[in-house]
């Protein structure tokens, strides 16, 4: 989608050296034919960037952005992704406060192509395959320029509905020899209070001949990164039943408005709830569980380069690349979640939305021993909070190794690129821990918490519990739950190989050029499954947690003091936390090193090889130009993955001779914990991956000059992008808790019977047809005014669903209850405008703002032949806003940006969607020459201390779903150039 041209300087980045006249793009033609006004070029970088880059894309056949790396730290921005976000239309995710992946026109991230230098780039995050690229992985200083193409051309890659972004890097024969650059930088956040390093450099040489050519370059950079997220896990609508079962008050909005998808709203399969004061409840949105957590991060990346050029003949040149990309990440969350777990015990109170059907608040409180206690296990103790974390050790490593050969005639060009992408990930470590604060003795109970509220009126989430909560839990007033605490992990590896000839024959004329081509491409992805486990007894594998021992929470496996610096969002007087690095020292110390065990039952092999061709033909006169193309791609999908069922057949040792007597308990107080082997049952069964298809896709993109200075640009194509690796082939994972489990497990609100996840094998590529239609004024060098219409009339979307269905599991009709996946949507227009100028005057001070405005349809979501909703296109959000004025001389750059995006929609949940409220955020940045080629960089990212935030429904915003407060960060830093 054509939209403001911007060109940006990522920090770090070396300065590039302007385009010599004869190199010149043909739009930038009257710059090239007057010396005076390269000489303004060189000395004005960042508005030279800006005018070189607008004169590319008013010569572009289809809608693109440009965006180039010309000077060093002239935009406040760490990472591509950051960057990104300034090109109407782009909206990106973040991760720890930087951009890591980048939607288009409302589609979802998955839908958004990104290439490295015109080709897939691995990844594995987290032990995730997937087919976005985590912008966190890329180090900015390797990027020279980034295009984004939002028509496309058929000599470019399928897969982006949404767009394409080809990211290209630094070649030795485009700098001058011996240039480069060397730079340190330091980085604050006001969440974790540390300051951190970054170093990078780059080495670039070729011979006087220009025959051959070396560039090397790396970066280092470390990250303490702290998070402050609320959370509510699954919204259900409570209400009383008759005597039949069947629900008395029907889920409604906050309008009363009944919901026309009644079927797949979630809810609470017992009654409306009562009070300890009697006041009865029945008819209102409740969450199942209220969490905060604070997630602790150290990061360390690393990136090293190797180009060498090299042109044994005279009209041929080789390039061959080498990129290593290497993202460490290690962190612990501590997490307090409230539960409705006591409703009945110690229920006190709530308060309510306006409409008098949204839970806002709500309160729980022990009563006096032997006053008002029910008669339930345990009678007069509260479990909550819940005190739950995790600690991981995981690292990505991606390896990249490419070679081009290029063949440059008078008239005939071919291009020959083959190589190879692999990236692997995963844990080394992952444990979690789950506690309550709470003590069973023979004979007798000790509460370690007596009040637990929450409340997110407002948006933010505050929570409190009794004062005395954390000296309790230090004084051993705790258990530790084994049933949710241990380890598992997922490790994957993905690759692909590919090699791709381009041949392009040119002509005089009105058909200026044919262009075809051939392109392979074979992936494949494994992935594994287990866990790390201290054996109390190595001889019969039995683990510490199904001992008497295992349930023991010593005092020191918790925090001396609660965990400080609780901002943004989430409140807490008291905020406990696990000790992992205690924790850990003891069961290493106790039980000797961890075993790593694989499941190995668990299948994760997919294949995908696909062959594309294409024929472009490429035309112009003086006023008019374009392309017209075809584009074949045969799929070929194959692999095996694994449906996971797994029976908890039973939790505590039962002598009573009733199952539902309240289980016995050890010497030390606990429950007897059954073995693992007989707690449970996992059955893995194979599910075949295997289908073919064939996409053709037309595409056709035109512009006509209307004046010297006014353009008119129009686009028609189709697009497809094939379904997320995890999607396809994330095994179907079923869980069915027996009577007995779920009565052991009452108190921790487990119920009887099936929920689960799982991915959707049938799933059909996303395809649409997509039109732009813009007009462009260039009124002055280096300015334009400009607007575009796009629509796009989608076939097949994908939208993840949290729901409650009736599947076949063994022969048998049974209810899962939830149910987490993803299912189709079809015939949905995705339609909008974007507006967009930008202009510099005379004397340095310059502005570039765009705004983009995108309705999209509702359409209705099936799974496996069952309607289970409606939703708008995933991703999508009406509309964003993005701002810039700087101010340059010679010697310094002065920048701010504003950048805002509207409501945003994302998955169903309890039948209704997931929407992230708007968002917006300042940054600023400057940057001063103190010597010729010596800058000082300074900036700093969400000076506004912005909160990400999601609610259900578009009805309200008051079903509160998530906050995130990642920081404000500020960088101060240091390159020389040479």
């Amino acid at each position: 989608m054509l939209s403001a041209s911007m060109i940006v300087g990522f920090a770090g980045m070396a300065q590039a050296q302007t385009a010599t006249a004869q190199e010149a793009p043909p739009a930038a033609a009257d710059q090239a034919a007057a010396p005076a006004a390269q000489d303004e070029i060189i000395v004005t970088g960042y508005r030279a960037s800006i005018e070189e880059s607008l004169a590319q894309k008013r010569e572009a056949d289809a809608f693109v952005d440009v965006i180039t790396a010309e000077d060093i730290g002239k935009f406040p921005d760490k990472n591509v992704a950051d960057a990104l976000q300034r090109v109407p239309g782009v909206i990106i995710s973040r991760d720890g406060g930087e951009g890591s992946r980048v939607s288009i026109r409302g589609l979802q991230s998955g839908l958004t192509l990104t290439l490295l230098n015109g080709n897939f780039i691995a990844g594995a995050d987290s032990g995730d395959p997937q087919r976005s690229f985590n912008y966190v992985l890329l180090p900015s200083n390797f990027i020279a320029s980034t295009e984004v193409y939002k028509s496309p051309e058929a000599r470019l890659e399928e897969g982006g509905v949404g767009g394409t972004i080809i990211l290209n890097t630094r070649r030795p024969f485009d700098l001058p020899a011996w240039s480069g650059f060397v730079s340190a930088e330091g980085t604050y956040s006001d969440t974790t209070e540390k300051f951190d390093p970054q170093f990078g450099g780059q080495l670039s040489w070729k011979n006087e001949a220009e025959t051959f050519g070396v560039l090397v370059g790396g970066v280092y950079q470390k990250r303490s990164n702290r998070e402050i997220r609320g959370e509510i896990e699954t919204w259900r609508w409570w209400s009383d039943r008759d005597e039949d079962g069947n629900i008395l008050t029907p889920a409604t909005d906050v309008n009363g408005n009944p919901f026309a998808n009644d079927d797949a709203i979630s809810y609470w399969p017992g009654e409306g709830v009562t009070t300890r004061a009697n006041t009865h409840y029945s008819g209102y949105w409740a969450p199942q569980t209220v969490k905060a957590q604070v997630f602790n991060q150290e990061r360390e990346r690393y990136g090293i380069q190797a180009t060498v050029q090299m042109k044994p003949f005279e009209n041929v040149t080789v390039t061959s690349n080498y990129f290593r990309f290497q993202y460490s990440s290690d962190f612990t969350s501590n997490v307090v979640k409230i539960p409705e777990w006591g409703y009945g015990n110690f229920f006190t109170g709530a308060t309510f939305d306006p409409s008098g059907t949204i839970f806002q608040s709500a309160q729980f409180e022990v009563p006096a021993a032997g006053t008002e206690c029910l008669a339930a296990s345990p009678p007069c103790t509260m479990e909550t909070p819940q005190m739950f974390g995790t600690y991981s050790r995981e690292k990505q490593v991606s390896n990249t190794f490419e070679t081009e050969v290029k063949y440059e005639g008078d008239r005939f060009g071919a291009v020959l690129k083959f190589g190879k992408t692999r990236a692997t990930g995963g844990p080394s470590m992952r444990f979690d821990v789950a506690s309550k604060p709470r003590l069973t003795v023979t004979g007798a109970e000790q509460n370690g918490n007596f009040y637990s509220a929450w409340d997110f009126t407002g948006g933010n989430l505050n929570m409190e519990f009794s004062p005395e909560i954390q000296e309790n839990i230090k004084n051993g007033i705790a258990q530790i739950d084994v049933g949710q605490t241990g380890s598992s992990f997922t490790n994957s590896e993905i690759e692909q190989r590919y090699a791709q000839l381009d041949l392009t024959q040119e002509f005089d004329g009105f058909l200026r050029s044919i262009q075809a081509g051939v392109k392979w491409r074979d992936l494949s992805i494994g992935r594994e499954t287990g866990r790390s486990d201290w054996y109390a007894d190595p001889a019969t594998e039995l683990r510490y947690q199904d001992t008497p021992e295992g349930a023991v929470a010593r005092p020191e496996f918790f925090y001396d003091e609660p965990i400080g610096n609780v901002v943004g969002g989430v409140s807490a007087n008291v905020f406990p936390g696990i000790n992992f690095e205690n924790y850990l020292n003891y069961l290493n110390t106790t039980y000797g090193p961890s075993v790593r065990v694989y499941e190995e039952d668990f299948v994760y092999d997919i294949g995908e090889r696909v062959w594309a061709g294409y024929a472009q033909l490429n035309f112009a006169t003086d006023r008019f130009r374009g392309n017209v193309g075809l584009r074949v791609a045969n799929t070929r999908q194959s692999g095996n993955t694994s449906d996971r069922l797994q029976y908890l057949n039973d939790y505590c040792v039962n002598t009573n001779g009733d199952p539902f007597l309240p289980p016995p308990i050890g010497p030390d107080g606990n429950c007897l914990v059954l073995p693992l082997d007989q707690r449970e049952t996992i059955v893995n069964t194979r599910a075949d991956q295997s289908k073919t298809y064939t996409d053709w896709l037309p595409s056709l993109n035109a512009s006509y000059e209307i004046t010297d200075n006014l353009l008119i640009r129009g686009a028609v194509a189709k697009v497809i992008a094939r379904p997320s690796i995890n999607d396809l082939g994330r095994q179907r994972s079923l869980t069915f808790r027996s009577d007995a489990y779920a009565f052991d497990r009452d108190q921790f609100g487990e119920f009887p019977g099936w929920s689960g996840s799982g991915g959707n094998a049938e799933l059909l590529p996303f395809s649409a047809w997509q039109y732009d239609l813009g007009l462009e004024w260039y009124f002055k060098r280096g300015s334009v005014i400009g607007a575009t219409l796009f629509r796009k009339d989608v076939s097949d979307f994908v939208v993840p669903l949290v729901i409650d269905v009736t599947r076949e599991v063994n022969g048998e009709q049974v209810l899962i209850q939830p149910y987490s996946t993803i299912a189709n949507g079809s015939n949905a227009v995705s339609q909008g405008i974007e507006l967009y100028a930008q202009h510099t005057l005379d004397f340095g001070l310059g502005a570039q703002v765009n705004f983009t405005y995108n309705d999209t349809s509702t359409a209705v979501i099936t799974l496996e032949g069952q309607d289970v909703g409606e939703s708008p296109l995933v991703g999508s959000a009406k509309t964003q806003i993005n701002a810039s004025v700087f101010y340059e001389n010679d010697r310094m750059l002065l920048r701010a940006s504003y950048n805002r995006r509207g409501e945003q929609v994302q998955g169903l949940s309890s039948g209704l969607n997931v929407y992230d409220a708007p968002y917006e955020q300042v940054d600023i940045n400057a940057s001063y020459e103190l010597m010729e080629g010596l800058l000082l960089n300074a900036s700093v990212i969400n000076l506004t201390k912005s909160v990400e935030r999601q609610h259900l429904g578009n009805d309200t915003d008051d079903r509160f779903v998530r906050s995130n407060y990642f920081g404000r960060r500020a960088y101060v830093g240091i390159t020389y150039n040479f």
